[in-house]
């Protein structure tokens, strides 16, 4: 019976030291469970409220980048860097006053736009053609702008930019749709449409109020009206 105790005792001396000496050689003796691979878009998917993004640049296409830039300068935007884009000459422009990417030019070659005598190309004009998916308009708030110039309606700034137009161009603005209200939730907007040198649709938004009522939906009902509100 002695025998047996001093064996057992042996046993259980030998299996102690064993786990400790296993422990301290860093092996888990807990057997690991399999790790589960995480693709990509699931861990996209699961930070994308925290990505840091922002607008880095909008692109616009033109036949002179030279009048384009005269044009955009009109609206406060000036050359930062001008470069090359393949075979066409590009550059962008920056506002001081705006935080919301920049502007790229971008010069078709005439080569590449083949035009016969006579013809200069444009933009497929966006307010006849409603149809077109893609890319609409750039818009602009000019909020700010009017009322450091003491103006009271989009109608009075755009006067102004006409002015300059007139002066720089010696012709009018290519008024696309004249200012009219519009109601975004609970925001009360003026906007109006330009079109630009080369007939890109830009839109001027002038914020004039808040509603105190909440919207409940904005989408209900539809009044019939097209995207232009006619």
């Amino acid at each position: 019976m002695e025998t047996m105790l001093r064996r057992c005792w042996g046993i259980l001396h030998i299996f102690f030291f064993g786990v400790i000496f296993l422990t301290c050689k860093g092996f888990n003796l807990v057997p690991a469970q399999p790790r589960r691979k995480v693709s990509s878009s699931a861990r996209l998917a699961a930070t994308s409220d925290k990505i840091p993004l922002f607008l880095h640049h909008t692109a616009i296409k033109t036949r002179n980048i030279t009048i384009a830039i005269q044009f955009y300068g009109m609206l406060g935007f000036e050359p930062s860097v001008k470069f090359r884009a393949g075979p066409a000459r590009a550059a962008w422009l920056e506002h001081s006053s705006s935080s919301g990417g920049r502007l790229e030019l971008i010069e078709v070659p005439s080569y590449m736009l083949n035009e016969p005598e006579g013809m200069k190309r444009r933009a497929f004009d966006l307010v006849q053609r409603q149809e077109l998916l893609g890319h609409n308009h750039l818009a602009l708030d000019v909020t700010s702008s009017i009322q450091s110039l003491g103006l009271e309606s989009l109608s009075e700034w755009i006067d102004s930019l006409n002015q300059q137009s007139l002066a720089n161009f010696g012709k009018t603005l290519r008024i696309a749709v004249e200012p009219r209200q519009q109601l975004i939730g609970r925001e009360v907007y003026e906007l109006a449409f330009l079109y630009d040198a080369d007939g890109a649709l830009v839109e001027l938004l002038h914020k004039q109020k808040d509603l105190p009522q909440d919207v409940s939906s904005g989408w209900e009902p539809w009044d019939g009206r097209d995207f232009l509100g006619q």
